[in-house]
């Protein structure tokens, strides 16, 4: 019963923070891209090409 638990314990905290690493980096990428922040009409160059092409991962 014991390594059962250990390997349910393992598996669910790995899976816990895949997600926290995930949203962590959807974070990070959003701030850097700018493309989703509020108008700012102080800036004189655009916040991103919309040409650009966008990472799957």
């Amino acid at each position: 019963m014991a390594p059962v638990l250990m390997l349910l314990l393992i598996f669910f905290a790995g899976f816990g923070l895949g997600y926290a690493m995930r949203a962590w980096r959807s974070r990070k990428r959003r701030e850097r891209r700018r493309l989703y922040a509020p108008y700012d009409p102080t800036r004189s160059q655009p916040a991103a090409s919309l040409t650009s092409t966008r990472r799957a991962f």
